[in-house]
């Protein structure tokens, strides 16, 4: 043969990981709607809430720290030099407003007074937010060396949409499972609401072809096409992580994965796989998988993977198997 063609797809966040509670009223918000509309795969997951607490703000450096604290664990320390911060940077020294929320939920920085019609949040976290900017290498954020322990869920369901996005799918509509984990999970920390402990990752497909070509092969248009197959990719997605995670709420486990009609079985690819191109986790039914990626983007040997080769599908594990 010629040639031969495989494809490694990452799969990104669109958004920060909400919990269900946010998500009633960010769903309002018509820019991350456009953001949440990018997607077609998504996870539900579960933790223990997060909170910031204990905040300090120092004047003369002007910063201000948290303890960035998971349910009931040890304290993690996280500073964040507000001058840095890029909607505090584009300012140009013009005022602004600090917003710091007693519970623990996060704090905004206004241009103008504080929940005014008038003014803009210029910056804005809640503690899962803060972890996905920090993975980013977003400046003015310090501390919290250890994202992954902080940002590990239970996996509970692994969903996409068939038509149309996760927008639409997981918050406009009734979702049968996302009801069923709000009525049937327990609560992970006292005190807080299983709405706030559920959490809704929307993700899109990043693929990457790679071909190989030997040295007497005539090239065509067609070596160097890009076929629109994002649905495709999204159900082989979906089977191959349900039939080999096994999420609690996923009631088809696709037995028969990887033969199918409506994913990459019998595509022109002869191996491909998935990543989960964050830096999380989520533990499951057959272990921890691994997200990973840099601080540019990139996926980096953090990240555990599902390779399919023919019939063959392989979990491989970062740090073990490469």
């Amino acid at each position: 043969m010629s040639k031969s063609k495989s494809k490694i797809t990452a799969l990104r966040l669109v958004y920060p990981p909400i919990s269900n509670a946010q998500a009633v009223g960010l769903q309002k918000d018509k820019e991350v709607e456009r953001l949440l509309r990018q997607s077609d795969f998504y996870m539900i997951g579960g933790r223990a809430h997060a909170r910031l607490l204990h905040p300090c703000l120092d004047h003369s450096t002007n910063s201000l720290s948290f303890d960035f604290v998971v349910g009931d664990g040890a304290p993690n320390s996280v500073l964040f030099k507000i001058q840095e911060l890029p909607g505090v940077r584009g300012l140009n020294g013009a005022d602004f407003n600090l917003e710091i929320d007693d519970a623990g939920s996060g704090f905004r920085i206004w241009l103008g007074p504080i929940g005014q019609p008038s003014s803009e949040v210029v910056e804005w976290y809640t503690p899962d937010s803060l972890l996905w900017h920090k993975t980013r290498g977003r400046a003015g954020i310090y501390g919290l060396p250890d994202v992954h322990k902080l940002a590990t869920f239970d996996l509970l369901y692994v969903g996409i949409a068939k038509q149309g996005d996760s927008f639409s799918r997981l918050l406009l509509r009734g979702h049968k499972a996302r009801q069923e984990i709000l009525a049937n999970e327990p609560q992970r920390y006292p005190g807080a609401r299983v709405s706030d402990e559920t959490f809704l990752f929307m993700f899109a497909a990043d693929p990457l072809v790679i071909q190989t070509f030997e040295v007497d092969h005539e090239f065509t248009d067609a070596d160097f096409d890009a076929p629109n197959d994002n649905k495709m990719i999204v159900a082989d997605a979906e089977k191959a992580f349900v039939s080999l995670l096994k999420p609690a709420y996923n009631v088809q486990l696709f037995k028969n994965y990887p033969r199918g009609t409506d994913g990459l079985y019998g595509s022109e690819y002869e191996r491909y796989g998935y990543v989960i191109a964050e830096r999380m986790a989520f533990n499951t039914p057959h272990g921890t998988f691994r997200g990973g990626v840099d601080e540019n983007g990139m996926i980096n040997n953090d990240s555990d993977a599902i390779f399919v080769d023919g019939d063959n599908v392989s979990l491989y594990r970062s740090g073990v198997d490469f």
